[in-house]
């Protein structure tokens, strides 16, 4: 291609095009960084009809209580119970305390008992159900992930009992047993009430302050949308797309598989404290909570009063407007809009090549320009990401204290690598460059509305911008320069607040996309770059390198834990019962902290301390205590067509609070309940599908009764006696916290530490030949 002299260029793109889109991307960075904090909080004094962020804190401080651990099935879980209760009955509600059992396809296994409470409606046939969850993990109090749902949904519950009667019924479910495998849901599905909810609100959480964004519906939910009128939202169709992606679930999980839609709320920012004892009341945010029971309120009265009975299929394409409102078009039309953008564009190029403004080869550089910065920037932040892991534990912490050295980096690397990538492309007309840059952007978004209707947005609204504004480009007087800042500020708008939450999601582990899909957006400036003298082309890439390289040397020498923000680590003291030998386990990030060191000792390198786990942990010798071992005992055995029926009890003789049944595959395990109910096989999941491969089944028994469970398995062929040991089986069980003997070794765990999920634990093994 014959290179153009700059003057070209100066005369289609005004000297201010740059220097204007610059200041406007700013100001939009700015305005979203306001946009993504939650609403202030509302006093307790706030009017009775209003959600308050102030009393829904005081009726959670009364919940909460002593602020414990309360997982599934033990005594602080019972207590959190009856204080719920109570406000249910202040509130002039009759609850419901409502036993059940329920087992996954992961071989999670427990009784649950969930309170249920009514709102009765003129149509009683048809209910909503507001859900939460009030149980947390063993590590820590739980108090956002989910009392804080739960406080909200009270709140939500006195509001409403002043209200006029609603058209549907307002079921209150608050569970138990999510934090096991959704388990009070699911044991909630079962129950006949379950018939009449014809939609879900659930109020979750996965960290401690942030937006309460509304994360999932089920995949119908074009009828939703109207009914979204909340007073902050913050929602995106990519959300609901990529979650289904994700091997993650809430109890929205349960209900959705039901064939039920609704709306998931949750925040996720302050995610290093999410399942640690730093959830907290004092890490809780209050704007936070604000945000959750608006979101609640308004969605419940929504549904409340909607027709239920017959929802319209089809989906929705959505995002919120820097949460000012909603902007939704049913997905099938997102087809029509990106062709419309892709005609627009290609109606542009025409134009252009007949007035000789461009050439195809500049339309070509513009529309490879948009892959070439994907991989560019990718390539380039995962050799950055690679040193940097080698040079410290800054990014091999998903949630490191201080994020911005970080964040930071790959976020300059990506302006770093458009910028040089501009600077190689200036040969190209702007108009060219320009035009083919959004022709791929519109191709992309054609393309993504077709397979992933969801996310094309990102890439649709955009280049429909660009095309509109591309049609002033053959006019004068910097009509050129004024597309180019229209298109970059409607991408910045729409890219931004995606940008800046998936770090939130994703953690350090996430940068890498963020810096690739960072350079996807800069593509839209690319072109002003170019057409920019020298002083922008060679000073923007070089200024921003030398930025990220500044941010790099602080990701490197910047502490990563803090007493806020701590490092995992949990100690489990395990005993084998069979030969009477003990050790510590150390489940943390390398190294292991001097002080344990000299507490324990522990080796040099983590191990896998179990055939059966994959999880690798440091190991150190302990004392051997005298705890008795689980028992497994066979009551019965009967043979069916070459099957082996086997009725077992298992029972925890110290009184432990839970147990993991370990079946080998050879085991030829075809079917298995627990008290009654039936272990769903992991094929039955397309998650957990791969399970069904492994070489152990794995059963967890959670609120283990004193008296033990009743199990019943059947074997095929394979699993005769006698074949080469393959009848070994073994049982484990945990009880919270460790014992007298590794108090040095828990006083030895840094400040900056603490425990997360199940907390440390005490087990106890025992093989079993069955």
């Amino acid at each position: 291609m014959p290179e153009t002299p700059e003057s070209t260029d100066t005369q289609e793109v005004p000297g201010w095009g740059l220097p204007v889109t610059l200041v406007l991307l700013i100001a939009v960075l700015l305005v979203v960084c306001a946009r993504l904090a939650p609403p202030a909080a509302k006093p307790a004094t706030a009017p009775a009809g209003e959600f308050s962020a102030g009393r829904a804190r005081a009726v959670l401080a009364e919940i909460v209580g002593e602020g414990k651990p309360h997982p599934v099935g033990s005594a602080a879980n019972a207590a959190v119970r009856e204080r719920v209760v109570a406000v249910l009955r202040r509130l002039g509600y009759t609850p419901q305390v409502e036993s059940g059992y329920a087992c996954t396809a992961l071989g999670n296994c427990a009784a649950v008992q969930n309170v249920v409470a009514e709102l009765p409606g003129r149509e009683p046939g048809t209910a909503v159900a507001l859900v939460a969850h009030y149980d947390s993990v063993g590590a820590g109090p739980g108090v956002s992930d989910d009392l804080a749902g739960v406080a909200s949904i009270l709140e939500i519950a006195r509001i409403l009992k002043a209200e006029p009667q609603p058209k549907n019924s307002v079921l209150l479910l608050l569970d138990e047993g999510e934090e096991a495998g959704l388990l009070g849901a699911r044991a909630f599905e079962e129950r006949p009430e379950a018939s009449r909810v014809k939609a879900v609100v659930n109020l979750e959480a996965r960290g401690t302050e942030g937006q309460s964004l509304m994360f999932e519906t089920a995949p119908d939910n074009a009828w939703l949308l109207p009914l979204f009128h909340v007073p902050n939202p913050a929602t995106s169709s990519l959300f609901i797309t990529l979650y289904e992606f994700l091997p993650n679930d809430t109890d929205f999980s349960v209900f959705k598989a039901h064939g039920i839609s609704g709306f998931n709320f949750a925040y996720i920012g302050g995610a290093a404290r999410y399942h640690t004892p730093l959830d907290d009341l004092k890490h809780l945010s209050s704007a936070s909570l604000q945000h959750h029971g608006d979101n609640g309120l308004a969605t419940t009265r929504a549904l409340a009063q909607a027709d239920l009975a017959h929802p319209r299929p089809g989906r929705a394409v959505f995002f919120d407007l820097l949460g000012l409102g909603l902007i939704w078009w049913p997905a099938g039309r997102g087809v029509l809009l990106a062709g419309l953008a892709l005609l627009l564009l290609v109606v542009l190029a025409v134009r252009l090549k007949a007035a000789r403004r461009t050439t195809i080869g500049a339309l070509l550089l513009g529309m490879v320009a948009v892959p070439l910065a994907l991989v560019a920037a990718g390539a380039v932040a995962f050799a950055v990401a690679f040193l940097l892991r080698l040079t410290g534990p800054g990014l091999r912490v998903q949630w490191p204290a201080h994020a911005l050295p970080a964040v930071g980096t790959f976020w300059l690397l990506a302006i770093a690598v458009t910028a040089g990538l501009a600077g190689l492309l200036r040969r190209a007309r702007f108009a060219g460059l320009w035009t083919g840059i959004w022709l791929a952007w519109a191709l992309v978004g054609l393309l993504l509305a077709l397979c992933l209707p969801g996310v094309s947005y990102l890439f649709l609204v955009p280049a429909l911008a660009a095309g509109l504004c591309g049609l002033l480009l053959p006019a004068k007087a910097g009509a050129a320069g004024i597309a180019a800042v229209v298109s970059a500020g409607v991408a910045a708008v729409v890219w931004f607040p995606i940008l800046f939450l998936l770090y939130d999601g994703l953690g350090t582990g996430g940068l890498l996309v963020v810096a690739a899909l960072l350079a996807v957006f800069l593509t839209a400036i690319v072109p002003l770059v170019a057409a920019a003298g020298a002083g922008w082309r060679r000073g923007l890439p070089v200024a921003a390198a030398g930025l990220a390289l500044l941010f790099a040397v602080a990701v490197a020498v910047t502490p990563v834990y803090s007493l806020d923000v701590p490092r995992r680590m949990n100690l489990v003291y395990h005993l084998d019962g069979d030969g009477g030998t003990a050790r510590f386990l150390l489940l943390t990030p390398p190294p292991v902290p001097p002080a344990m060191r000299q507490a324990a000792k522990f080796g040099a390198l983590p191990e896998t301390p179990f055939p059966w786990s994959m999880q690798r942990q440091f190991v150190a010798p302990a004392p051997a205590l005298p705890l008795a071992a689980p028992a497994l005992v066979l009551l019965g055995e009967t043979n069916e067509g070459g099957k082996r029926h086997l009725r077992l009890r298992l029972t925890s003789p110290r009184g432990g609070a839970s147990a993991v049944l370990v079946i080998p595959k050879a085991a030829d395990l075809q079917s298995m309940t627990v008290a009654g109910h039936e272990v769903p096989s992991p094929a039955t999941d397309r998650r957990f599908a791969g399970l069904a491969k492994a070489d152990y089944r794995i059963v967890a028994i959670d609120a283990l009764p004193a008296e033990g469970v009743e199990i019943e398995a059947v074997l095929g062929a394979a699993g005769a006696v006698g074949a080469a040991g393959h009848q070994t089986w073994t049982v484990l069980d945990g009880s919270p916290g460790l014992p007298p003997a590794a108090a040095a070794l828990a006083a030895a765990r840094p400040a900056n530490a603490s425990s997360i999920q199940d907390g440390d634990r005490t087990m106890v093994s025992h093989r079993v030949q069955i």
